[in-house]
C-alpha cells in the first residue's frame, strides 16, 4: 500500500512539474532579495517556447545562437548551472558551472569548477589545458525565477583550445534567458 502511495505521489509531482513548464508566464521585476531574483511568475495556460540570446566573438568574428536554442539555468538548491546554445550553422556552446550559488564571476578552468565546450566551424574548443592557461570567465549578472527554475543572464570571455593545442580568444560574450 505504501509503495502505491509513493508511486501515486511521484506521478502527481511529475504531472505538476510538466504542467508548470507547459505554461506561459509574465515576469514581475520587483524583489528585494539579495540574489536579485525576480518574484515567481504566475503561470497561465498556453504553450511555452524557449527564448534567449547568446553571442560572442571568436578571434574577432561574431557568432550568434538561435534565440529558441539559447538558455542558461539552474534550480534552487542545486549547485550546478548550465549554459547551452546552438544554431543551424554548426554552432554549439555548452558550459557547466559547478558550485553555483549566486550572481558573480565563475572561472571555468577545470573539472572541479566546471567546463566549457564550443563547436565553431567544425572545430571543438574547450577548457583542456593542464597548465590552466585556458579558461572561460562567466559573469552571472541576472537571475529570474520561473517556478523551481532560475533563468540566468550575463557575460563571458576567455581562452579555449582545440585538441591540437591551438588557442582561440572568446570576447564580448553575452547571454540572456527569458524562458525555457
Amino acid at each position: 500500500m505504501k509503495a502505491q502511495l509513493n508511486a501515486g505521489l511521484l506521478i502527481l509531482f511529475l504531472f505538476f512539474f510538466l504542467l508548470l513548464f507547459s505554461c506561459d508566464n509574465n515576469a514581475d521585476k520587483k524583489n528585494n532579495n539579495s540574489r536579485k531574483i525576480t518574484k515567481p511568475e504566475q503561470p497561465s495556460l498556453g504553450s511555452r517556447q524557449s527564448v534567449g540570446t547568446l553571442s560572442f566573438k571568436l578571434n574577432g568574428e561574431l557568432f550568434e545562437a538561435d534565440p529558441s536554442q539559447a538558455k542558461a539555468w539552474t534550480s534552487n538548491g542545486i549547485p550546478l548551472a548550465m549554459l547551452v546554445a546552438k544554431n543551424d550553422n554548426g554552432l554549439s556552446v555548452s558550459a557547466q558551472i559547478k558550485n553555483f550559488n549566486n550572481e558573480g564571476t565563475y572561472k571555468l578552468d577545470s573539472d572541479s569548477k566546471g567546463g566549457a565546450s564550443f563547436t565553431v566551424n567544425g572545430k571543438i574548443y574547450r577548457t583542456l589545458s593542464v597548465m590552466k592557461d585556458d579558461y572561460l570567465n562567466v559573469v552571472i549578472s541576472g537571475i529570474k525565477t520561473l517556478g523551481p527554475v532560475l533563468l540566468l543572464s550575463g557575460t563571458f570571455e576567455g581562452v579555449l583550445e582545440d585538441r591540437d593545442r591551438n588557442k582561440v580568444q572568446i570576447t564580448e560574450g553575452r547571454f540572456t534567458t527569458e524562458s525555457l
